[in-house]
This record gives C-alpha cells, structure tokens and sequence, in this order.
C-alpha cells in the first residue's frame, strides 16, 4: 500500500490513520472444506506500507508521518515535511478582531520538536519542478518500486 501524503495540509485524523494502519492479523478462518486464510477484517500492516511525503506536508500530516516512523508501519519516501505543527487558539480583543496564539506543540518521542526539525524520510527523493511539468514523479515511482521489492 502506498499512502501519500504529500501536499496535505493538515486535519486531524491521525490517530485513526494510525490504528488502521497499525492492525495486525491475531486469528485464521479454516472453512470446512477449505484451508486456513487470515481473518477477514483489513490487516494493513501484514504488507508492505510506503509513505509519501513531502515539503508541503505539514500539520497533521507530519503528526501522521511521525507516527508512521515510530511505530515502524513502514518506509517513507520523498522529501522532508513543511516543519509548520503547532496549535493555536484565537483570543477575543477589545475592538472586536483577534489574535491566535501558540498554546502548545508536537514532539516526537525521544523529545524532537516537530514544528523545528520536521519528518525527514527514510529513502530522500526529490521531485524536481521539470518533473512536474513534464509529468514524471520520481518519489511516487520509488514508492512503487520499493512495494514491488517486497511482494516478490
């Protein structure tokens, strides 16, 4: 499976992209005349994964690749995210416009500040703008590349 997240600009469904992504087969169905088969809920996580990601990945898309990384769904490939996660809330002033301020902000596990340093990807492929305008895209053809290494 392939999931691109590349010019995604955010959202808030992380953690269910994440706990579909992270289901694992726990049982096998044998039928009576049959052989045994994996369980027939999705088990994503029992193939190959690749992630996409890109400069104009930000916000929740970074909370997602990171949680991607940490978890060890799979490879990630492109280039690396926006560096733009942060939460903000809008405060009310006196004339009637308003202000939105930081209120706190993503780190990864081991203490990286998200809004600093970004998710850098496992495998660094550059999408050139004479690609885009010829057609081609490189990270999406690596990202294939690299699922088909794994099925055969």
């Amino acid at each position: 499976m392939d999931l691109d997240l590349r010019y995604n600009t955010g959202g808030n469904v992380h953690d269910e992209v994440l706990r579909f992504l992270s289901q694992r087969s726990y049982l096998k169905w044998k039928y009576r005349e049959g052989g045994l088969s994996p369980q027939s809920n999705f088990a994503p996580s029992d193939k190959p994964i690749i992630l996409l990601i890109n400069e104009q990945s930000l916000s929740d898309a970074e909370m997602t690749a990171q949680g991607f990384k940490a978890l060890k769904l799979g490879k990630i490939i492109g280039n690396g995210t926006y560096r733009w996660i942060i939460f903000t809330s809008g405060v009310g002033l006196v004339d009637n416009s308003s202000v939105r301020m930081p209120g706190w902000g993503c780190y990864s596990l081991d203490g990286k500040d998200l809004e600093m340093s970004g998710v850098d990807p496992d495998i660094q492929v550059l999408n050139t703008f004479d690609d885009r305008l010829n057609g081609r895209d490189p990270q999406l053809d690596r990202a294939i590349e690299e699922i088909l290494k794994k099925i055969k």
